[in-house]
């Protein structure tokens, strides 16, 4: 069974677009009459037409079918780096480092290489 609020959401993205009802579902390989239905909320998309909705129009999918009122998608970036940025600094800054690292694993009773 549909849901009100993709009814209501799908419109919103709809209605943003600016287009017709046959140039939106050109857009997601769906017919003007796919867009009707989900226009009116008497049928929904397919997961990868979903999804690509929601890529194109830059929200999530849960706000989408919603499951959030986070419009906006999720954005999951890195906690930490693969390069070593103490590699720019000074030789001297880097030899400090170095220090730092040994006192503090000797404080902690680890032996440091």
């Amino acid at each position: 069974m549909p849901s009100e609020l993709f009814k209501d959401r799908f419109n919103i993205l709809y209605e943003e677009s600016g287009l017709s009802q046959e140039d939106f579902g050109k857009k997601f390989k769906a017919s003007k009459s796919q867009v009707f239905h989900w226009r009116n909320g008497s049928g929904e998309p397919d997961t990868r037409t979903l999804i690509e909705i929601s890529t194109s129009c830059n929200v999530s999918v849960d706000w989408l079918v919603g499951k959030s009122n986070y419009r906006s998608p999720i954005i999951t970036e890195a906690a930490h780096r693969t390069d070593d940025p103490s590699l720019e600094l000074p030789e001297e800054a880097r030899k400090s480092l170095e220090d730092f690292k040994k006192f503090i694993c000797e404080k902690h009773g680890i032996r440091y290489n």
